[in-house]
């Protein structure tokens, strides 16, 4: 087998500093080297490296993706920053994913996140430290699908907020949503619990269009509970059954 391709710069150590997204439906790769994102075409080309320096040098430890709207998270100790695909990049000419991504958010967190979440609408975060912690843009920053990327304004950097959140009895460290994002797992390390957490807000499908008051309302309500789900060993992993968005709500499994 002959060589394809030498990447430089190294994937930082973990099982959350890599992640796959895809902007309209083009796939690409991010990950944490060292201080900075290297972003990566499906071929595996270099399409941005967001230099750490302007992040005081932390070496990124989360990373994830959106798989939507094809926004980025990472967090740099207790800070998690926000990159969206809004600008242009001249210089690939050839590639599918022309996209300059470009800072638009950050929130600060207790401690250094162990696991981030995107929900499927991209418009939701979790985050996990010692609590469960649900973060959401300010309102007006919310992403429709229909929006164009091309031709966008770069926003004010806004700090998001916090909507909802929960101390663990012990630090979570797998964490996933459901495929309408309505509902999530977690279990903490040797845990043989897996929580799946439930919204206690109406069960008002998260996919069906709303309008900006509705959206808002919904935020600022946002409560869920969980139920246990025992396992005979040390939880290493779980995954939800893949669905359609367009099937019922309670046609859901975690395997």
């Amino acid at each position: 087998m002959h060589l394809h391709q030498v990447l430089t710069g190294a994937v930082n150590p973990g099982d959350n500093c890599y992640s796959v997204g895809s902007v309209r439906d083009v796939p690409f790769t991010a990950y944490g080297s060292g201080c900075d994102i290297v972003i990566l075409a499906s071929d595996f080309e270099c399409v941005q490296i967001i230099p750490g320096a302007k992040h005081g040098n932390i070496q990124v430890s989360c990373v994830e993706c959106s798989n939507q709207h094809g926004r980025i998270a990472a967090s740099y100790g207790n800070a998690v920053c926000i990159f969206e695909p809004l600008g242009i990049n001249s210089h690939k000419r050839n590639c599918q994913l022309k996209c300059q991504w470009l800072k638009t958010g950050q929130f600060f967190l207790s401690s250094v996140t162990y696991n981030l979440a995107w929900d499927p609408q991209d418009n939701r975060l979790l985050t996990a430290t010692d609590s469960i912690q649900l973060w959401a843009p300010p309102g007006g920053d919310i992403l429709e699908e229909e929006e164009e990327i091309d031709n966008k304004i770069p926003p004010v950097l806004n700090d998001w907020n916090c909507i909802w959140q929960c101390k663990t009895a012990v630090s979570v460290h797998l964490m996933e949503w459901s495929p309408d994002g309505e509902y999530f797992a977690t279990a903490g390390k040797d845990d043989c619990l897996l929580k799946v957490w439930y919204p206690m807000t109406g069960w008002k499908s998260s996919i069906i269009p709303q309008d900006h008051h509705e959206v808002k309302r919904r935020q600022a309500s946002t409560q869920f509970s969980f139920v246990y789900l025992a396992h005979p060993r040390t939880v290493t992993g779980f995954s939800w059954r893949k669905t359609s968005k367009y099937m019922p709500r309670l046609d859901k499994c975690v395997r």
